[in-house]
């Protein structure tokens, strides 16, 4: 019993490379997802579906991909009102109708985004070396949306090996609200045969008066051999109303 106990609680001693090792033409979709759990101004959610394909390994090991958003899902029930909107059921009805004019006026703002390739550049670590742009030259709307998605299909790793107890930090800016800063600091908990298990902490700076410095936790889970992005989830105590919000990103 004692050796089953001990067996069950050792961690690796593996140690894995932290460099990407993607191959041209890999792609993926994954989903990212906000939940809010009992939260006494209601609940929304929301499910956005981005495919990444690499196009380009360049001789300094960086990697150039192409991101799309294909689906874009919202659900809410705020205040007493309900709304519901989703890019794929408005594309099989091929009409509007039925939408209120809240929801249609959420769908106007992000139906421009959908199909659309932009690019970004990571290096060899995972880290942002050249911010998303849209393929289409003629499109004027804000790269905010999709820039919040261009730390996948991987993450940010630092120049060492990882091995469990390895703790790194990334800093950066929310996109949708520039002044706003963001650091992740990351610990690997364990490694598989085939897995890397990191836990995750996210610190959110405060905005203008009206939200506290606030922080989430979770887990991600990584491809051994590519880095590539498998799952994670990271939660965060709701500051209005009560609850939680709960992040979540995974393979389709």
């Amino acid at each position: 019993m004692v050796l089953f106990l001990v067996g069950c609680t050792s961690k690796s001693t593996d140690k894995v490379s932290s460099t990407l090792k993607f191959e041209k033409g890999f792609m993926q979709t994954l989903v990212f997802g906000t939940n809010t759990k009992a939260n006494k101004m209601g609940f929304f959610e929301d499910k956005n579906e981005v495919q990444f394909r690499l196009d380009e390994i360049k001789s300094d090991s960086s990697f150039v991909f192409t991101g799309k958003v294909k689906r874009m899902q919202y659900k809410a029930d705020l205040f007493g009102e309900k709304e519901n909107v989703d890019t794929e059921v408005v594309k099989a009805l091929n009409n509007t109708k039925k939408m209120s004019d809240t929801e249609l006026e959420m769908y106007n703002d992000i139906k421009q985004y959908l199909d659309q390739e932009f690019t970004f550049t990571l290096d060899k670590y995972g880290n942002l070396i050249k911010s998303a742009t849209f393929k289409d030259a003629s499109l004027f709307i804000d790269t905010a949306i999709v820039e919040q998605y261009t730390t996948v299909p991987t993450m940010s790793f630092p120049k060492e090996d990882l091995a469990v107890g390895v703790t790194w930090s990334y800093d950066t800016t929310n996109p949708l609200i520039a002044s706003q800063k963001i650091k992740f600091t990351y610990t690997v908990n364990d490694i598989t045969k085939d897995k890397i298990f990191i836990d995750v902490t996210m610190d959110i700076d405060g905005f203008g008066g009206m939200l506290k410095k606030n922080k989430a936790e979770g887990t991600y889970e990584i491809d051994r051999i590519t880095k590539r992005f498998i799952k994670g989830k990271r939660t965060m105590n709701m500051q209005t109303g009560g609850g939680k919000a709960i992040y979540s990103i995974y393979e389709q």
